[in-house]
C-alpha cells in the first residue's frame, strides 16, 4: 500500500529524478512532470508502476491544467501528500547586459511556473482547521541564492529571492487549510542545471564584465566538483513529508561558511570581498 501521492515537477534528471526514485523506494507514489514523452517512457521503464508520468511544460498553463484530470483519476478521491516545485533553470550573465528575453524566461520558469503549478493543484492538498483535517505540504526547491546575491548569477538570484517570498506568502495565506510550506535552500548539488543553462562567457569578452564572467564561471565549476549528491535533497524531502520541520532548510557542505558569508559578514564588507575576488585585476 502506498504511503501517499506526491507531485514533483521536472523529474527527467538531477534532484527531480533522484527524489522520484528515492520516494518510490520508500513506498510513495510519485506523479512526476516531464516535457517529453521519451523521458516519461524512460523513467517509467526504470522506476516502475509507482511512477506516474505527467507530460507538461511548467511554463504552459494550459498543459498543466490538461494534466489535472489524470492526477484526479490516479488519486481516486484521495489527497496529494505534497506538491514539490523542483523544475528550474539558471541564466548566467551580468544583469546590465543579460538579454531581456533571457531575464524574462528566468522569471517565467523559476517563478511564474511555480505559482501556476501550485494554484492548479493546491486544492488537492487542502485540509480544514475547523475539523482538524490535516492538509498537505508545498515544498519549494529553492537555493542559497534565495538570500545571497552573487555577481554573474543575478537573474537566478532574483528568481529565487522571489520564490522565497512566494513560499512565505503561500504559507500564511494557506494556513487556514492546514497546509505547510517549506523551502529547501541547497548550495551546490550535482545536477545539470548549470551545464544546461549558463551562457558562454565569450559574449562578454569585449565588456567591462569579462574578468568577472570568467572568474565566476570558474567558481561555479569548482563548486560542482565538491557538490553534494542529489540524494541529500531527496532524504530532506522525505523528512519534511513526515514531520514538522523548520520553514527554511539550508543544505550545504560547509554550513558554517554559508552562515558566515550570508548572515554574519556585513553587506558592504561582502561587496568589497566579491569585487576583489571577481573584478580586480
Amino acid at each position: 500500500m502506498s504511503k501517499g501521492y506526491v507531485l514533483i515537477t521536472g523529474v527527467s534528471s538531477g534532484i527531480g529524478y533522484d527524489s522520484t526514485k528515492y520516494l518510490i523506494e520508500q513506498g510513495y507514489t510519485v506523479l512526476g512532470s516531464v516535457r517529453k514523452q521519451a523521458d516519461a517512457d524512460r523513467i517509467s521503464g526504470e522506476l516502475g508502476i509507482n511512477y506516474i508520468p505527467l507530460i507538461f511544460d511548467v511554463t504552459d498553463k494550459e498543459q498543466i491544467k490538461a494534466s489535472r484530470p489524470k492526477v484526479e483519476e490516479v488519486l481516486g478521491g484521495d489527497k496529494l501528500k505534497a506538491i514539490i516545485n523542483n523544475a528550474g533553470i539558471a541564466q548566467g550573465g551580468p544583469i546590465e547586459l543579460l538579454d531581456d528575453d533571457k531575464f524574462r524566461w528566468q522569471m517565467e520558469v523559476n517563478l511564474f511556473a511555480v505559482r501556476n503549478v501550485t494554484n492548479i493543484f493546491v486544492d488537492l492538498i487542502k485540509g480544514d482547521r475547523e475539523t482538524n483535517t490535516k492538509g498537505g505540504k508545498i515544498i519549494m526547491i529553492s537555493s542559497i541564492s534565495g538570500y545571497f546575491n552573487s555577481p554573474y548569477n543575478g537573474a537566478y538570484c532574483v528568481s529565487k529571492h522571489a520564490v522565497e517570498s512566494l513560499a512565505e506568502i503561500y504559507r500564511r495565506e494557506l494556513y487556514m487549510y492546514y497546509i505547510d510550506v517549506v523551502s529547501i535552500q541547497p548550495g551546490p548539488i550535482a545536477s545539470k542545471i548549470w551545464e544546461k543553462n549558463i551562457n558562454d562567457c565569450g559574449e562578454y569578452d569585449d565588456t567591462d564584465y569579462a574578468t568577472m564572467c570568467r572568474r565566476a564561471d570558474k567558481v561555479l565549476q569548482n563548486g560542482q566538483k565538491t557538490a553534494l549528491e542529489a540524494r541529500v535533497i531527496s532524504k530532506t524531502i522525505e523528512r519534511i513529508l513526515n514531520k514538522k520541520t523548520r520553514r527554511k532548510i539550508v543544505i550545504n557542505r560547509n554550513l558554517f561558511m554559508t552562515l558566515l558569508v550570508t548572515k554574519w559578514i556585513p553587506r558592504r564588507w561582502m561587496d568589497r570581498i566579491l569585487y576583489k575576488q571577481l573584478f580586480k585585476k
